[in-house]
């Protein structure tokens, strides 16, 4: 079997989750015998592939013209859709980030509590709202033309399902893996210090996570570069004395990051689980993520969750995660993401394109 794997066009040059994904997915198929190909294009040609696969629908126009290109050779689409609900993203979280931008702290709050009773109104009212449903209207139509979805939790295909009205396309739950290099099998003696690893941006939102920390002795790291200086700002704005921006390690230098903080801390406004938290909790880290995702489904109850529209949760959850004790070598935790393996992965993700082959014939 060959299978053509599609992502944005942009996507090696403004690397994100969806590479990772797509690359470990096709390393992981050509490792069961799948002959998968790569590519970032808004134009792939899928002459003499069996199967196209896509990753993403979050930019939706993108999406458009690579789903029309493949359309043109004729070939079954399978769609990883890595989609979750922007609404509160594209509604909730700028008027945060006005409320992070207030004169003082006291000024924040009074913004955050404000925007407590008005939350419910901005997601249904607006232009904003009103952008979300012009795209989720775009989305729907995408996800339409696949013969399979393959979403990498059962809460991803519930969500899309019923935002993008899909519940009868066929799908395949391939959740994704976590590599076994990632694994620290002897404890760091001790741990210190929160970390967060991702680009510094909205949907990450390190800006509410800096201001939950503002007033807490303690190190803080954040590495990734930044979305834009306009964020970065606000970010900086709410940084503490010991905390450091690091725009780039090597992934080696990252994952001893990672066994040696006491917290990994990604309170975002949608993940589907976020790999940089899949990775911290496997190398010993304890672990904080926000609660919009399908970050249950993978971590259970043995991590720390907060809603990102309230630094009070977040600063909440972060005082319980840095209060757990240190991470035993195979804990429960462990065990847990042990059963996520990108061959896993890609045992799902071959089913998924063996379903969309026999569904054109």
């Amino acid at each position: 079997m060959r299978a053509l794997l599609v992502v944005r066009p942009d996507a090696r040059t403004h690397p994100g989750g969806d590479l990772i994904h797509a690359e470990r997915t096709a390393r992981a198929l050509n490792d069961i015998g799948v002959e998968a190909t790569l590519v970032a294009s808004d134009a792939p040609d899928a002459t003499g592939y069996d199967v196209a696969h896509l990753f993403g629908i979050f930019e939706p126009e993108t999406s458009q013209r690579q789903i029309e290109a493949l359309r043109r050779h004729s070939v079954p689409l399978v769609l990883s859709p890595i989609w979750l609900d922007l609404r509160p993203l594209m509604t909730i979280a700028p008027q945060v980030e006005r409320a992070l931008a207030a004169r003082d702290a006291a000024g924040v709050e009074r913004r955050l509590r404000d925007l407590e009773r008005r939350g419910a109104v901005l997601q249904s009212r607006g232009s904003l709202a009103r952008t979300a449903d012009r795209r989720l209207a775009a989305q729907r139509a995408l996800v339409a033309e696949a013969q399979v979805v393959l979403p990498a939790s059962y809460i991803e295909a519930h969500l899309y399902g019923e935002g993008l009205r899909a519940t009868a396309l066929p799908f395949v739950v391939a959740y994704l893996g976590v590599d076994d290099e990632t694994f620290v099998t002897e404890r760091a003696p001790a741990r210190s210090g929160v970390l967060c690893a991702g680009r510094i941006e909205p949907k990450k939102n390190q800006a509410a996570l800096l201001y939950a920390l503002r007033d807490l002795d303690i190190d803080v790291t954040l590495v990734g570069r930044a979305h834009d200086a306009r964020y970065l700002a606000l970010c900086r704005r709410w940084a503490g004395p010991r905390t450091r921006f690091v725009e780039h390690v090597p992934q080696d230098e990252l994952r001893r990051m990672m066994s040696r903080a006491a917290v990994h801390a990604h309170p975002s406004w949608l993940e589907t689980p976020g790999l940089s938290s899949l990775e911290a909790a496997a190398a010993g880290a304890n672990i904080v993520t926000g609660d919009r995702g399908s970050e249950r489904e993978y971590f259970g109850s043995e991590i720390d969750y907060a809603d990102p529209a309230d630094p009070r949760s977040i600063r909440a959850a972060l005082l319980r995660a840095l209060d757990r004790p240190p991470r035993a070598s195979g804990d429960a935790l462990e065990r847990r993401l042990r059963e996520f393996s990108w061959r896993r992965n890609a045992e799902a993700t071959r089913t998924a394109y063996e379903l969309a082959i026999a569904r054109v014939r």
